[in-house]
This record gives structure tokens, C-alpha cells and sequence, in this order.
């Protein structure tokens, strides 16, 4: 067991869902956390539809009581046009009735993850950017800031698509699909049709999404294949009074050669992207935080080995990351669109 002191037992490094889950999750089991957030209140993402299983996890992580806090908008399904025509898809049920779907502010939803970080104890740096590593023979044992270093047992990078850490270490993330950029923005107004719920319509150049996230705000999202996006808002939408600019954000699909080693772990986006079409981003993002947070506190406590869990964590998030490829490089077959390159398939066999 690792007996140096240190700042920290666990330094994360971004705030976003994967971030604060990861937080929470280690600080549950008594381990000692900061995160480092550089950009507070800063959530505006393509796609902000949370799948319903999500629930179950926010409850894990003691927010079932307080997510009707930040929830724009349910629905128990989405309308989907998706190369023929327009059909509506319900999430499913069981006993209890049927399973509905939500729509949240990022910005809320982001800030209520953060606050029940430091309900559990995480001690949360805001503007606070990490700006290299601290190494020695046993691997990564912190990170350096403007402020000052802070040393640590493990360092998690829950900086997205930025990759932080990944790119210090060098470690590849191989691309698995052609470049994929969503332009994506907000609307004010009323639209009723968006109000019941979501709409999807995809074709071969490419698909376009639309939900209310709050009353009276709406969020829409664009993507070309085969060219730049230029963005394309929804007709429905177009007669809204816009809301901030139109923004763009990668979601090509990347998977890290390694989503773990000694003393670091990649979470949500960091380890693995998929676009937004893959319906449930934030739902992967919490889990990836709450699964590297069950395996950090393991190998932390003496129960297993680092390397074991670190090579076990990797394992998890590569297969996920393959089924889920291969499930939506499925759904864009059925509209003309062949996104996965050949490395895609043969995947499963590297990681089983």
C-alpha cells in the first residue's frame, strides 16, 4: 500500500459529469480528493438529452432528490426521421409505467454535480488549470499548476476531448471514424412540437437535432458528412430568436490506446468519444468516473493491484467503447453513411 504523504489522495482534473462522478466516487470510500476545474460554469455541449438510465446512477451518487432541480423537460421517447418516415420511439417501461428521458441546462446540471463533490468532501479549486506532471520511477505521482504542485496517489484526467494528461504521457488516441465536427446552438421562443419531444432527422449528408432544455429554450444540432459543417438549424426552429453564437465541436470517434496506467487513469471523453447520435454520452461519462473511482479505491486499499485494475479499467472501456461503435456504425448504415473505418471491426478481438 502507498504510504507517501501527499497532498492528496486523488487529484482530478476536470469538473464536467466524468470528473465529478470520479470525484465523489473515490471520496465516498474515504479517500481524500481535490479537483482542479479551470473553466467553472462553463457546459455548453452538443446534446444535452440524458438517457433514463441515468437515474439509477445520480442516485448512487446521492442526487435523486435534487435532479428535478435542473431538469428543463421529460419525455418518454423521441421522434425519429431516419432515412424514411418519421416514427416515434419510446424508451421503454416496466412495472412502474414508463421510463421518461430528461433534458437539463448543462451549466445546472454540471454546478449540482459540483456542489455534491464538496458535500462529500472533495476540496474543489476553481480557475485552476493543470499545467504538467510530477513523475518519478513509479509513475505519475501529481500535477503542477500556476498555484503550485500538488502531489497525489493517482491523477485523473477528466478534461474531454482535450485529452490533457493523455497528451502529456503521449499516449495515442487512435481515430475510428472520419472527422466529425457538430455545429450545435440555442433558440428562444416556442416551439410545441419540440416541447413533447426530441427530433432526430438523418440522411445521407448527415443529421440534425432538436429538444427543448428549458422552458422556452431550445437546443439544436448539425452534422455533415464528407465536409466542414456549416451548421444547420431546424426549420422548425429558424423563426426562434438565437441565443449566443452557434458554436462546433469534434466528435470524431477516438478511443485511447490506454485509458489507464501507474498512477492515472482517463475518464469520460479522455479514454473514449463517440458523437452524439450514440444517445448516451453523459450516462457513459458518470459511469466511466464511478468505475474508475471503485477500481482507484480498490487498488488503494490493498484489495488489488495497480496494475490489475488499471489493466481491468482499460479492458471495460474499450469494449464499451467497441459495442457501441458497432451499434451506431449500424444505425448510420441505414441511412447511406459508412462512418467506421476497418479498424472498428476487428476491435473486439484486441480487447476481449
Amino acid at each position: 500500500m502507498d504510504r507517501r504523504q501527499v497532498d492528496a489522495d486523488i487529484v482530478v482534473v476536470g469538473g464536467g459529469p466524468a470528473g465529478c462522478a470520479a470525484a465523489i466516487a473515490c471520496a465516498a470510500r474515504g479517500l481524500r480528493v481535490i479537483l482542479c476545474e479551470r473553466e467553472p460554469g462553463q457546459r455548453d455541449r452538443p446534446g444535452e438529452t440524458l438517457h433514463p438510465g441515468i437515474e439509477p446512477l445520480l442516485a448512487q451518487l446521492g442526487l435523486a432528490e435534487r435532479l428535478k432541480d435542473v431538469v428543463g423537460a421529460r419525455h418518454n421517447g423521441i421522434w425519429i426521421e431516419w432515412g424514411g418516415p418519421r416514427r416515434f420511439e419510446a424508451f421503454g417501461g416496466d412495472e412502474s409505467g414508463p421510463w421518461y428521458g430528461l433534458q437539463v441546462w448543462r451549466a445546472d446540471f454540471d454546478a449540482l454535480l459540483l456542489d455534491r463533490a464538496r458535500e462529500v468532501g472533495v476540496v474543489v479549486y476553481g480557475n485552476c488549470a493543470a499545467t504538467g506532471i510530477l513523475k518519478d520511477d513509479r509513475g505519475v505521482v501529481g500535477i503542477t499548476t500556476a498555484a503550485g504542485p500538488i502531489s497525489s496517489r493517482i491523477v485523473i484526467d477528466a478534461t474531454g476531448p482535450t485529452r490533457w494528461l493523455g497528451r502529456v504521457l503521449e499516449i495515442a488516441a487512435a481515430v475510428r471514424s472520419p472527422q466529425l465536427i457538430a455545429r450545435y446552438g440555442y433558440r428562444e421562443g416556442s416551439c410545441p412540437a419540440r416541447d413533447a419531444a426530441p427530433l432526430l432527422v438523418g440522411n445521407a449528408s448527415g443529421w440534425t437535432w432538436s429538444a427543448r432544455v428549458r422552458p422556452n429554450t431550445y437546443q439544436w444540432t448539425s452534422i455533415r458528412f464528407g465536409e466542414r459543417a456549416i451548421g444547420e438549424v431546424p426549420d422548425e426552429l429558424r423563426g426562434l430568436a438565437p441565443l449566443g453564437p452557434e458554436r462546433g465541436a469534434d466528435v470524431t470517434w477516438r478511443l485511447a490506446e490506454r485509458a489507464a496506467g501507474a498512477g492515472w487513469f482517463l475518464v469520460g471523453d479522455a479514454a473514449a468519444t463517440l458523437d452524439p447520435t450514440s444517445s448516451h454520452g453523459v450516462l457513459k461519462a458518470l459511469l466511466s468516473g464511478m468505475t474508475a473511482g471503485h477500481l482507484i479505491a480498490a487498488s488503494l486499499s490493498g484489495k488489488a493491484p495497480a496494475s490489475e485494475t488499471a489493466s481491468a479499467y482499460h479492458q471495460w472501456v474499450a469494449a464499451m467503447f467497441v459495442k457501441d461503435a458497432e451499434r451506431l456504425s449500424e444505425f448510420y448504415r441505414q441511412i447511406g453513411a459508412d462512418l467506421a473505418l476497418p479498424a472498428i471491426e476487428n476491435r473486439r478481438d484486441r480487447v476481449s
